[in-house]
């Protein structure tokens, strides 16, 4: 029996306080891993907030890059829509009795010392620029575009001084065989 007790106690004080002196540098270690483990969590935590808010972010920028460029795209197919419409409209079928009177009447205009600036026409009307040194002058014009017999309808769609002391005019005339005018976008 004796054997007995000396294997069963073999705790002599130095290995006691050497193993508690191990249970206590364990117990560190161990809370300090717990410690570095909340701290990495909550490190962990706060990057993916933060990448989540940046995410947020780049995803509301994408949707407003994404509705401005859907804003231009409509934008340019309105501008070309109305680039065709305006194409269309300004595209004009002219008779040749039409055009034999305008060049007749551009003949015969009672310009001396002025001078047309511009012609514009369209399936209603013609528009006719133009400036005069006078008065004297620009009285001459109207009068004759008045008294033209092939103009149906005359109209002095401006009138303006200009600081050289000519006078700019602006008159829109409607032929009498314009009714038979017809825009290309009518044909097609």
């Amino acid at each position: 029996m004796n054997n007995k007790q000396e294997s069963t106690i073999n705790l002599l004080p130095w290995r006691l306080e050497q193993h508690q002196q191990r249970s206590r540098q364990g117990l560190w270690r161990l809370g300090v891993c717990v410690i570095l483990i909340a701290l990495s969590g909550f490190a962990l935590d706060k990057m993916a907030q933060h990448y989540q808010q940046q995410y947020a972010e780049l995803q509301q920028k994408q949707q407003t890059i994404q509705l401005q460029h859907h804003q231009m795209e409509q934008k340019l197919v309105q501008s070309q829509q109305r680039l065709q419409q305006q194409g269309k409209q300004s595209a004009v079928d002219i008779s040749t009795d039409l055009v034999t009177a305008l060049f007749d009447l551009l003949a015969e205009l009672p310009l001396q010392q002025g001078e047309l600036t511009g012609l514009q026409f369209s399936a209603q009307q013609f528009r006719l620029q133009g400036l005069a040194q006078q008065q004297s002058e620009f009285e001459q014009i109207h009068q004759f575009f008045k008294q033209y017999p092939q103009i149906k309808q005359l109209k002095l769609a401006q009138f303006s001084p200009q600081s050289d002391g000519k006078l700019h005019f602006e008159f829109q005339l409607q032929f009498v065989n314009m009714e038979h005018a017809h825009a290309l976008d009518d044909i097609e």
